[in-house]
């Protein structure tokens, strides 16, 4: 008898199959993990932005401070070490499309096959998701310079210290954009290893 290996998505397809569901493997779940808390992380940020933004919370304060309180809140996870992590997750992509691609060349099983091609196209999907949050990072980091941006503008003369916070939010969006291009590049990488398992 002869069991295949399917992914959720394939199993309408496939009805006259036995269905075996697919096991997660350690780097999946790690992986799966990883960007699940990021966007918790992200949403968290959109809520304390939001309330930030507030009149209750504002006071009196002018619109423009109330507006890079607001921004700076909501941007605030957004960062070269959240970015790494994320690269993190796409390297694992590449290995497990890696791995499992170059399984299913040497074994003839059926079987093997089947699982390494379900592996290769759950590391895709995750792949994508992670891509996804790079934009949204790169998004969050450019927030921040906007912020940073609002605190010296308007009645208080641009001076050091405001410049200085523009500074350090443009580098951190440049290491953002730097981390998050190598993780296009590997990206990549991943939907090559996807479309030649095919």
């Amino acid at each position: 008898m002869s069991v295949t290996y399917i992914t959720a998505a394939e199993a309408s397809d496939n009805l006259d199959e036995p269905v075996v569901r697919l096991p997660w493997e350690v780097p999946e779940i790690a992986a799966a993990t990883v960007l699940v808390a990021t966007g918790v992380l992200m949403a968290g940020g959109l809520a304390a932005g939001i309330v930030a933004s507030t009149p209750s919370y504002g006071g009196g304060t002018p619109s423009r401070i109330t507006a890079s309180t607001a921004i700076s809140f909501g941007a605030t996870w957004a960062g070269p070490l959240l970015a790494i992590v994320l690269l993190g997750v796409v390297g694992l992509c590449w290995w497990q499309a890696d791995a499992w691609g170059a399984g299913s060349e040497t074994d003839e099983v059926r079987d093997h096959v089947s699982e390494a091609a379900g592996h290769v196209r759950r590391a895709h999907r995750i792949n994508q998701w992670t891509q996804v949050e790079f934009l949204l990072v790169c998004a969050g980091a450019g927030a921040l310079v906007v912020s940073s941006a609002l605190l010296s503008t308007g009645g208080i003369s641009a001076n050091a210290v405001n410049l200085a916070r523009i500074i350090v939010e443009v580098a951190n969006l440049l290491a953002v954009l730097a981390v998050a291009g190598v993780g296009a590049w590997i990206g990549r990488k991943v939907t090559v290893n996807r479309e030649s398992s095919n």
